[in-house]
Formats: C-alpha cells, structure tokens, sequence
C-alpha cells in the first residue's frame, strides 16, 4: 500500500518496481462533479475560502478556543482569531513547501487536540497535500503501518504526550522509513535531532519567503484528495480512505434542518472527539469555517473544566459519545455552569443513545439530543428525531442514498459525502469509489430499514462477530444496558473450539456481590427482542472495563483476555 505523489528532484522511490499511485488523478467522473455542484451539495471553493473570507472581513472574530490541560491555570487557555489562524495556516504552507513538500505528497501528524493540529491541517490543503491525521493513542507499531503504508514525507508529533515518548518512537522507526524525510517535533527536538516545530514552523515568517511565496492557495483543489484517514482494523489489517474538500462540505451543506446541526452563522462547536478523527476534523475545523464560527478543543478530557469551556466559550452545539455525555451530566448535576448558548447535543460512536441518558441530557441541559450514525467512509451520515414518535432508527441526511435490504445485509452508501477512494492494507493502489458499482460503497455495518423511514444500525464494521451469524454487538450491548443490576457490557468474540467464533458478554454488575446470572441475562435479551441466534454463548463477570484514554472499551484486550482463561482457572481482571 502505497501513496506517493510526484517525488520530489533528487529523491527516487525505494521500492524498485512498483508504479507510484497518484492520488492527485483521483477525481470523480465530470458528470458526477457537476450534478453534485447543481444540487448545491459541492462547491468551487474549499474551507480555505471561508478561513480567508472570514478573516478579510471579521479579523478579530474567534476561530479556535483551545484548552491546554498541562500549562499553568492562567495560561490554559488559548483563543486564536481569524486574522491569526490565517497567518499561521500561510505560515505553516511555507514551511510545509521549504522542507520540499510537493502537491499530492503526504504528510502525517500525530498531535493532540491543539489549534496547531487544525492549522496543520488547512496548511496541507494550501500547498496541495494530502494530510495524514494519526490519533495520539497509536503507538509505535501502528504509527510505522500507517507512515509506510502512505510513503509519508513529513511526520509531526509532540514529544512526549501523557506519558508517551512520542518523538522517540518516531526516531527509532525511521531507520525503517525510507520515504520520510523530516522528523518533526512540538516540544523539545533537539533531543531526538528532529525538526523544532516551534522554532521552524510557528516562528519562522515563511509566509515572507520565496517558499511561502510558492505556496499562495491554487484553484481546482475542492474534488482532489486532501485527506486521508487510516481506520485500525483486527489482526493488523486497516484500511485507509480519501476524502476531498467536498466530500466533506457535503456533511455541512446537507444540513438545512430548523431542529439539526444546521448551517447558522458564527455558531461555536465542541467536540470530545480526538482532532485528528474524521468526526471531529468535520465538526470543529471544517463546519466552524463554513460559517464563520469557532471551534473549541480541549486536549485533555475532564467533564467539569470541560462544562466551564463550554461556558466561557458559549458553546452551541457538542458532539460526543454517550460515555463522555454521561460524565457531562453527572458534572453539570454537581455543579451547574452557566450553558444559555447550547442549543443540541449530538450522541455519536454508538448505533444509538441510551434513552435514559438521551431523557437526562434533555433534562439537565434543556436541548435537543439526536443520535448520529457515521463511518470514516461519509463522515456525518444519518441524524435520528428528538422524540420517541421520530422512531429508534436515524434518517439519511440529504443527498446521500443508502442500501439496507435486511439485517444480514452490509450497508451500502452514495452520495457527495462519500469518499473518493478506499485503500485497503496490502493493496498495490487505492480504488476510487465510482470505478466500481455505479458509487456504491459497502459500510462493513448492518442495517435493517426501520418503520419511520430511516435505518436502525445493528452493527458497527469492526466490533460485530459471529461465526454463521453475525451478531449486532451494539444493540445486544444496549439491551444488556437496560438490566438493573448491569452498570457496564461489552459484547466480544471468542474461539470456541467447536463452533467457532462465539460471543461473550462481559458484565460489570451494579452489585459485585449480586451479578447477574447468563440464564438470567438471556430471558432478558430474549424479552426485548434479540433473536435467539444474537444471544451471547458466554458470561464473564469483571469489575471494570479496560479503556483506552479516550474512554473507549479495548475490545482487543477483552479478546486476549478471554482467551487466556481457562476453564476452573483463576480469573485475574482484564488490562
């Protein structure tokens, strides 16, 4: 797997043999551009056209809030303008195009959620590179899958980020990255001879210079690729996609609803997504922009310091998992913060809310609340109503045509937001979305149509299993959510010798001293529907569950987990 671009004068591809793949040739067919842009759904411009608009017109407007957890109290918070993140974003293209970034070459950043990391971003799409986000939980192994997967020119990452070496783990892979030609780091350099990103790119006025000069904004770049997200997947495998400036304004001009996202302007969006996800490169860098609002981040999560940014910023609108919601509502219960700006909270990462909590969030906050369904491959793709007689499924947005024949089938999407190419690991070369089934593109999800006119997700590319039927993991751990004596569920695979894969439900029970039993559990699943084929074959009982630092259950860990007991054996917990 291999993105590559022109190489640049002086250099030569290290991998003899192998004919470079262009992603800049990845454009859609003409008719299909043209319908797109008469339906008002793509655009000539790109979100560099609204950062300049806005910054000609409004300089001292807010374009980024950011919260820096590990600076002193007084310094935590950092608010950059319009006027500024123009400057910063010419700044950083001509520091991109000194270190000889050509168009079409990628270049991979590993950072938290920092305005840097948003300003790196815009930076890319100037001097036409395709911009490489890796999440900050990726570690060294993943990190090196994903920089030669793409052949990146240029790395950022911090130096050490909550107690990782970042910068370290990039030097010691790049005696085995032959394609990478600067190291760079935000932090101290110097100690692993890398490339200081405060020295070179924040304080050096490249915006000046002969290279800053090359790389004034060119027309043309709304339906070429500008980004490219790698999806981790089981076993090792990911898969990478390709999205352009238009596929993602395509999830901003869908929105003309009164009651959803919408497009009013100078809204304020947060998000506890990691910057460097799709989700959240949409919805706080991508949709501020579009209407010349403000996007709001915080690197290290922490519910109540995150309530008092979303009212000294006046938040209108937040986007988060349910886990993170909940955290929010237990705080704001605590201590109520002043949230007169928010107007709708969005609930994504699951099929669905929680209909408790999505009640709790209405009552503490007094707004809307609408579940979201999405995928790397469309970003932002089906929005559910605010009340129960909207139904229990979600409604495609505008423009986008999605395929859910049953609850066995893959789901199936077409439209403007759907990426331009899907790059799966070991492939010689992307395939571009509409080389193949007139757009079509498989999710990896099931879905089943709903009565409302909308779909219910069963389950989510990547977590389902099953060995003849594949088991909707998300909705089996929903209803395992609705027993009264379990707090938290997971439902992952395991290695029957007989049968196969299997699923098994590992509980946190309210009550350690009164866990749930399996024959108990799976009356209850049976009593909400869930067929006898989706019923977990396994119960294990845990005290807590494994998370990564963004909160998220480790499945992986649950599977190695499970595999290593053994029957009559101790049961040491889960790490």
């Amino acid at each position: 797997m291999g993105l590559t671009g022109t190489a640049a004068p002086g250099t030569a591809d290290a991998r003899p043999g192998r004919t470079p793949a262009r992603p800049l040739d990845l454009v859609p067919p003409a008719e299909v551009a043209d319908r797109f842009r008469a339906a008002g759904w793509w655009r000539p411009q790109t979100f560099l056209d609204d950062l300049y608009r806005t910054a000609a017109r409004a300089p001292e407007r807010p374009a980024i809030v950011s919260e820096r957890a590990h600076r002193p109290a007084g310094l935590r918070r950092v608010t950059l303008t319009y006027a500024q993140l123009a400057q910063y974003v010419d700044r950083f293209a001509g520091a991109l195009t000194s270190l000889g970034v050509s168009p079409g070459d990628p270049v991979a950043f590993q950072l938290p959620d920092w305005w840097e990391t948003a300003a790196l971003t815009l930076a890319c799409l100037r001097v036409g590179a395709v911009a490489v986000p890796v999440l900050p939980t990726v570690r060294a192994h993943g990190l090196h899958r994903i920089l030669d997967g793409t052949r990146a020119r240029i790395c950022v990452v911090p130096d050490v980020w909550e107690g990782f070496a970042h910068a370290q783990a990039l030097a010691d892979l790049a005696g085995r990255l032959p394609w990478l030609r600067h190291r760079v780091v935000l932090g101290d350099a110097a100690a692993t001879g890398a490339v200081d990103f405060g020295a070179y790119f924040q304080r050096t006025a490249h915006e000046r210079t002969e290279a800053g000069l090359r790389s004034r904004p060119r027309g043309g770049r709304a339906d070429r690729p500008a980004l490219l997200i790698s999806v981790m997947g089981l076993r090792d495998a990911y898969t990478s996609v390709l999205h352009s400036p238009n596929t993602l304004y395509a999830n901003i001009s869908a929105q003309s609803g009164p009651d959803g996202p919408g497009r009013r302007p100078g809204e304020v969006f947060l998000s506890t997504l990691p910057l460097t996800s799709l989700a959240s490169l949409i919805y706080t860098v991508c949709w501020p922009l579009a209407v010349g609002g403000t996007g709001v981040y915080q690197d290290v999560w922490d519910p109540g310091r995150c309530l008092d940014l979303m009212a000294a910023a006046g938040v209108d609108q937040v986007y988060a998992e349910p886990a993170y919601l909940a955290e929010l509502v237990t705080a704001q219960r605590r201590r109520p913060r002043e949230t007169d700006r928010l107007r709708l909270v969005l609930s994504g990462g699951r099929t669905s809310t929680p209909a408790p909590l999505a009640a709790e969030l209405r009552e503490v906050f007094g707004v809307p609340v609408l579940s979201v369904w999405g995928a790397p491959e469309l970003g932002m793709g089906a929005l559910s109503g605010d009340t129960a007689q909207d139904g229990d499924g979600v409604r495609p947005l505008r423009g986008l045509e999605v395929s859910a024949a049953d609850a066995t089938s893959p789901l199936e999407v077409r439209g403007p937001s759907v990426c331009l190419a899907t790059w799966h690991h070991g492939a010689p070369a992307p395939v571009a979305t509409w080389e193949q089934a007139d757009g079509w593109l498989g999710t990896g999800d099931l879905a089943t149509p709903d009565r409302h006119g909308g779909i219910r997700v069963l389950a989510r590319a990547g977590t389902r299993t099953g060995a003849i039927f594949m088991v909707p993991v998300a909705e089996v751990e929903e209803h395992l959510l609705a027993h009264p004596r379990v707090r938290e569920a997971a439902v992952v695979a395991y290695t029957d010798p007989e049968h196969g894969e299997l699923p098994c439900a590992v509980v946190v029970p309210t009550a350690l001293d009164r866990p749930p039993g399996p024959a108990e559990l799976r009356e209850h699943l049976v009593s909400l529907g869930i067929a006898e084929a989706f019923l977990p074959t396994r119960l294990e009982i845990v005290g807590a569950l494994p998370r990564d630092e963004g909160g998220r259950v480790r499945r992986g860990a649950l599977r190695n987990w499970l595999a290593r007991l053994r029957p009559g054996g101790p049961r040491p917990a889960p790490d």
